[in-house]
This record gives structure tokens, C-alpha cells and sequence, in this order.
């Protein structure tokens, strides 16, 4: 027995050695074919280098060290792109999926320190459009087990002066069960996945031509997308937008804390993108818009929201989006010599529900939110419209709580050169109308409102003043009816926006509120006194 084990032994030996020389020569060989692929079979405008590569045929993994990627565009000295990484590993190479199910099946690929560099605008010379590429086909299905990316960077540079387009730091990808076949290619996404997990470090885009977006971090976890610290600001101040633009435009600086996406679902319908999900939380936003009317106006026709939503190059399908804790503030210049007027939101809160070109009549989008105007004043309003009207009909509810006149000045004295005086109690309006016309109902209580115009120094105009206050209607008590009732008509400017139609059918009504004065002026003005004396 003793003889036998020690034969076996050797036996066995002798087939661990045989087995690692020849692994050995397989590796070589191995690595031999890779390298002459690399050097011989890659197309003339990609040029790589390494610093080494290893290849384990038993383990059936391949791995390079410090391996770049240099892309040019065709027939160009242009480069199109520079890859870099620290390590590339494909490992779990399955033989045996290979030989006897028909398919290639990789355990793992993982990128260490990958770093992009993308030169958008280095496209290649266009060939003889009468030439058709052969469509590429895959030899076998391929499955791979798991994809990794760790500590990726990755920045696309285009011909402006200001050239960075896209930056991203730190990027962590892990996708899981990924399938590539033919099937797959013929998708607009040619890959199918289960399970994706994607974050980022900071994030910075080009948004256009006059603002830039950052992000601090994107977390994508399968349906649920988290967007952290959101900047889109007007990369130029006001004074120098003022000075750069030909026609009127917003500067801006819109501030978000957190973005989160429920949900999230995309792909294509008939060639198609579509987006959905169920809900979009917007965490603490803080906007700031300030338009210098001192700009050439600009002529465009501008869309109404509705429009805007039907005409997406998308199907877009959401079902919720909640706002919480936000603030707006918007600046208006008028005059060379006097600052911006403001008008401010804060503490809003509210939602808008079915946000989708989706839907089927009579299904609306419906927005609806509450707030804190201007100092202290309680507001609500609502807003819907069926995005499948070609009228683009609207409803536009709101209520004002007590709001003191004098609050206004920060937004009217700098563009009108007035102050009011006086209390509004309370205000409801609700605006009908379409892409043309539309007509306002108002309704306030309102007491001693008195406007005093001033001078370019800010001093009264006592006379003119006076004058002033004559036409106007000071108290909205009618008889007993403490609610002063109006209803007016407007036309939409349509070269402005949808928020100037707004304020076009509150100037309306209010302009007919302070100045038509009542028939019973006596009856009026004794009920006043006799108010004053309660």
C-alpha cells in the first residue's frame, strides 16, 4: 500500500508540474496573442502603450498595469480622446460557458483610476455617405458578472474660449448581470443590466452659453436618483451680463439642497425616449432672477408652459413633484440711477401632480402652492391646464392674506418712483384664459391706500401727490359689503412670459380697484369715519 500512495504521489506530482509548465507556456502564449492583437489588429487612429500585462489562462484573467488609450479622429492629427487607468482586470473567464453553452461569460471587469479626457468637437473627416458600414454582430452572447469603476474622472472639452464642457471627480460604478447579444444591439441601449449603482463627486456642466451647473454629489441607486447641493448659476455678474447680451435675459442663481428622484424608469418607445417616475422631491430651494428692463426687450414669441410640455422631443410622465421650504426672489431694473425692485416668496411648500405629456384629456397638469409674500403676507395659489389643449386654456387661483401696502415699496418705488400707504386685508383672484386672451376676477378688502409719488432724490411730490390720491379709491367698503368686486379683461403680450401675463391681468384689475370711485361717496366716506371712531 505504502508503494502505491508513493507512486500515486509521484503520479500526482509529476501532473501538478506538467499542468503549471504548461500553464505556464499558455500564459505566454496567451499574452503573446494579446499583445499581437494590440499591436497589429486595433485601427491606426487608437494607439495604446502599458506598463505591463499579466494573463492567468487557468484563472482566466487578464490584467494590465497603467494602460492608456490615445483615440484620434480618422485621417486627422486630431485627438479625440485620452483614456488613462491605473489597472484593468477582466477575471472569471468561464471555458467551459465558452465550449459548451455557446456564450462568453465574464466573471469581472474592474477600471482603477480611470480617467476620460474627451475632445467633443475632434470628429472625423465624413466619408462617401454611398458606403454602408457592415453592422457589427457579435460572435456569441456575452454576460459579464460584474462591472467596477472605482475613483473615475471624467472631463469633455469643446472649441469655446471657455472649453471645459463636463467635469466629474470620483466617480463609483458597480453594474451586475449585464447582458450583450443581438437582441440587446438592436436597442437604443444596447445592454441589459439588474442592478446599478452609480456616485459621484463634484459635477460640473456648461449649461449654455451664460450659465454653468454644479452638482456636489450624484447618488444613483437602481429607480432612485439623489442629486446633492445643485447650483445653476449666470456664470457672469449683472452689471457684466448687462453689458455682454443684445436682448433681455434672466440673471440667475438657483441654489438646491437636495433633489430626489423616485422611481425613475427610461428607455425608448418607437424610437422614442421616454422618462418616469412616480415622484420628484425638490429640498429647499433657493432661486434668485433679476431682469434688467434697461436691455433691448427681446421679440421673441415665448410658449406658454403648456405648449412647452406638449412639444417635448419626449415622453415625459411625472406623476408628483413636491416642493419644500423654497424661496424666490425676483429683482426688476427700471432706471439707470435707482436699484432693482424685489419682490420675494419664502416658505413655500406645494406640488405639482400629473407633470407629463402622457396623459389623456381631460387629465390636468395642477400646481399648487403656499407661501409667505413679500414680509409676512399668507399666500395660496393654484394653477392647471390640460397640455392636450392646442389653446393652451388656463385656470390661476390665488389668495392673499393681510398684506400692508408699504411692504410693496421695495418692489414698486424703484420702478415707478411711488410709495403706498395703507392696508390690503385680504385679496382672491382667479384668471381664466388662453394663449391670447384672458379675463380676472378680483376681490379685496383694503383700507386707506394712498400713494405718494417722489422725486428722483426719493422726496414726496406733495402736489402731484395729491392729485394722485384724488382718483384714487382708498377703501374697498361699498355700502355694507366690505369686498370691493372686479373684473377685467387682458391681452397677452406674447413676446413675455407666462408670469407677465399674470401680472398684466392684476394691473388691470387693480388699475379699475384704486380708481373707480363709488357713486355714494358720502354714504362711503361717513361709514369710514363712523369705522375710525369703533
Amino acid at each position: 500500500m505504502k508503494k502505491r500512495k508513493r507512486i500515486l504521489l509521484i503520479v500526482i506530482g509529476i501532473l501538478v508540474v506538467t499542468v503549471i509548465i504548461l500553464s505556464l507556456f499558455a500564459n505566454s502564449i496567451a499574452k503573446n496573442k494579446i499583445e499581437g492583437l494590440l499591436k497589429n489588429s486595433i485601427p491606426d487612429h487608437i494607439e495604446n502603450s502599458y506598463k505591463s500585462i499579466s494573463v492567468n489562462v487557468l484563472g482566466g484573467s487578464i490584467s494590465f498595469k497603467e494602460l492608456n488609450l490615445l483615440i484620434k479622429a480618422k485621417d486627422t492629427s486630431l485627438v479625440q480622446a485620452n483614456i488613462k487607468m491605473e489597472s484593468f482586470i477582466v477575471g472569471g473567464l468561464s471555458y467551459w460557458d465558452y465550449l459548451f453553452n455557446d456564450e462568453i461569460h465574464i466573471g469581472k471587469i474592474k477600471f482603477d483610476d480611470l480617467q476620460v479626457i474627451h475632445y467633443k468637437d475632434h470628429k472625423n473627416i465624413p466619408t462617401d455617405s454611398t458606403k454602408k458600414s457592415k453592422a457589427f454582430k457579435l460572435p456569441k452572447p456575452i454576460t459579464i458578472g460584474h462591472i467596477i469603476l472605482k475613483n473615475s474622472f471624467i472631463s469633455v472639452y469643446d472649441s469655446t474660449k471657455d472649453s471645459t464642457l463636463l467635469e466629474s471627480k470620483n466617480i463609483d460604478l458597480d453594474i451586475r448581470n449585464i447582458l450583450l447579444n443581438e437582441n440587446t444591439l438592436s436597442n437604443k441601449i444596447p445592454i441589459e443590466y439588474e442592478n446599478l449603482s452609480i456616485k459621484t463627486g463634484t459635477i460640473f456642466y456648461k449649461a449654455g452659453e451664460y450659465e454653468n451647473l454644479n452638482i456636489h454629489q450624484i447618488e444613483i441607486n437602481n429607480n432612485t436618483i439623489s442629486l446633492n447641493e445643485i447650483k445653476i448659476e449666470t456664470k457672469y455678474s449683472k452689471t457684466e451680463l448687462s453689458k455682454i447680451i443684445i436682448k433681455e435675459r434672466d440673471h440667475f442663481d438657483v441654489k438646491i439642497e437636495n433633489l430626489k428622484i423616485n422611481n425613475f424608469d427610461f428607455g425608448f418607445e418607437n424610437d422614442t425616449l421616454f422618462i418616469k417616475s412616480n415622484l420628484i422631491s425638490i429640498n429647499n430651494p433657493d432661486a434668485a432672477f433679476y431682469r434688467d428692463k434697461l436691455v433691448a426687450d427681446d421679440y421673441k414669441i415665448k410658449k406658454l408652459y403648456s405648449k412647452s410640455i406638449r412639444e417635448l422631443p419626449i415622453n415625459l410622465t411625472i406623476d408628483s413633484v413636491a416642493i419644500i421650504n423654497g424661496k424666490v426672489a425676483y429683482s426688476e431694473k427700471a432706471h439707470f440711477e435707482n436699484p432693482a425692485g424685489t419682490l420675494n416668496l419664502s416658505n413655500l411648500n406645494g406640488g405639482i401632480t400629473n407633470l407629463s405629456n402622457t396623459y389623456a384629456s381631460p387629465e390636468k397638469t395642477t400646481i399648487n402652492v403656499e407661501g409667505i409674500f413679500m414680509n409676512d403676507t399668507p399666500m395660496k395659489a393654484t394653477w392647471s391646464f390640460d397640455v392636450n389643449q392646442t389653446s393652451d386654456a388656463f385656470t390661476f387661483r390665488g389668495h392673499l392674506g393681510k398684506l400692508e401696502a408699504s411692504d410693496m415699496n421695495a418692489f414698486i418705488t424703484p420702478l415707478i418712483n411711488a410709495e403706498l400707504e395703507g392696508e390690503i386685508l385680504e385679496t382672491h383672484f382667479e384668471i381664466t384664459g388662453d394663449f391670447n386672451q384672458s379675463i380676472i376676477h378680483l376681490s379685496q378688502n383694503y383700507d386707506n391706500i394712498k400713494l405718494d409719488l417722489l422725486n428722483k432724490k426719493r422726496k414726496k411730490k406733495k402736489a402731484l401727490s395729491e392729485i394722485a390720491n384724488v382718483f384714487i379709491n382708498d377703501d374697498s367698503q361699498v355700502g355694507d359689503d366690505i369686498f370691493h368686486n372686479i373684473t377685467a379683461n387682458a391681452s397677452r403680450d406674447k413676446t413675455k412670459s407666462f408670469f407677465n401675463y399674470l401680472a398684466r391681468n392684476l394691473k388691470a384689475s387693480l388699475l379699475i380697484m384704486f380708481t373707480k370711485k363709488n357713486k355714494n361717496e358720502k354714504q362711503k366716506t361717513n361709514k369710514r369715519k363712523d369705522r375710525k371712531k369703533d
